[in-house]
């Protein structure tokens, strides 16, 4: 199956989907990710997008409208009026199929009509090459002030994790 042959709409998550999204994308993890995402549009601070396949989730990224807030960027990068992806995955059925492309398209489309002028991302600088590839090749440049680690929680039946990784911060004008 190419990307060409897949029928992929992008749009955001609906609250009545959120259990579904959950058993989907977050199998056994008690933190509920899918929740917190929406919450941040449920907020209006950003839109968790949700690319579907023949009405079956497929990936997701949530853009959020300012960020991001990591004092080891926001240091160097004036975030004003920069967008921020986070969160983002591809079942692995459907990657390097165009899925991720085009979460990312609309989401700069979306960020673009908020005035954003920027919008950014973290990759893992080792672990991910061929994602770090794909925003390359989509526009994204390395902001050039090297590698740090971000962390976050983990809640399954076996307890609380930290879990972390190391990453460098991409981004991309708008509007141009």
């Amino acid at each position: 199956m190419s990307q060409h042959e897949l029928d992929i709409v992008v749009k955001p998550a609906e609250e009545s989907q959120l259990d579904f999204l959950e058993e989907v994308f977050s199998p056994g993890n008690l933190t509920k990710p899918q929740y917190r995402r929406f919450e941040v549009q449920k907020k209006g601070e950003g839109v968790y997008l949700i690319a579907w396949h023949t009405g079956h989730p497929i990936g997701h990224f949530l853009l959020r409208w300012s960020g991001p807030k990591d004092p080891r960027v926001t240091q160097y990068i004036d975030i004003t009026h920069s967008a921020f992806l986070e969160g983002g995955l591809t079942k692995d059925d459907y990657r390097k199929k165009g899925v991720a492309t085009a979460i990312i398209r609309e989401a700069e489309k979306l960020a673009n009509e908020r005035g954003c002028t920027h919008i950014g991302l973290e990759v893992s600088s080792k672990d991910n090459p061929d994602a770090k590839r794909l925003y390359e090749h989509l526009g994204y440049i390395d902001w050039g002030y090297g590698e740090f680690e971000i962390s976050w929680e983990y809640h399954d039946k076996h307890g609380t994790s930290i879990r972390s990784d190391i990453v460098i911060f991409m981004q991309k004008p708008l509007g141009q």
